[in-house]
């Protein structure tokens, strides 16, 4: 029997509200609240991942930045990470997964060309089917990083568009979440 799961990466408060949120943070994240209700609703597996950032950090663990946008309910996993690949932090998630019959996972989130893309090429060396919605990940425009001009640099768009190129030549699936 084969399985989905949706993995949800770093979509925590920091990212989402707040002084810094990612590009277009409120339509991603009703976007992404709808594919966690979807993979409820066809009861998937659902893993959400926080970033831990170092003591100080927005997103220091336990603090209000850190937290989940969308809390997990009853069941979900709930793992932590200090590295982008959440399949590095956490050496044991692709045999917990597969153990639960998972082949196919849906990854969304934030940032588009950081711990996404890298969770994504995590999950294929790990031997699963992976699948990035380009509606469903997001990052800051260059602007909005470094203090310039709007329209200096590349937008968040063109940035996750970048990203998705490259996660679709190394064999990422695209397209809408769907069962």
């Amino acid at each position: 029997m084969s399985a989905n799961a949706l993995i949800v990466v770093d979509v925590q408060q920091n990212m989402f509200v707040g002084p810094w949120p990612v590009a277009d943070a409120t339509e991603l994240g009703l976007r992404v609240e709808s594919a966690i209700a979807d993979a409820r609703q066809h009861g998937d597996v659902i893993v959400h991942v926080q970033n831990d950032g170092p003591a100080g950090d927005i997103d220091e663990p336990f603090s209000p930045g850190w937290e989940l946008l969308f809390p997990a309910a009853d069941g979900e996993i709930v793992v932590r990470k200090t590295v982008q690949n959440t399949f590095e932090s956490n050496p044991e998630l692709a045999t917990q997964l597969k153990a639960r019959g998972v082949d196919h996972l849906v990854i969304v989130g934030v940032q588009s060309e950081m711990c996404l893309q890298a969770t994504a090429l995590g999950a294929l060396e790990a031997g699963f089917r992976v699948t990035v919605p380009r509606a469903l990940h997001g990052t800051y425009n260059e602007w909005d990083l470094n203090g310039a001009e709007p329209g200096t640099g590349r937008s968040a768009d063109q940035i996750s568009d970048e990203v998705q190129a490259g996660l679709e030549a190394a064999g990422v699936q695209y397209g809408a979440v769907g069962h």
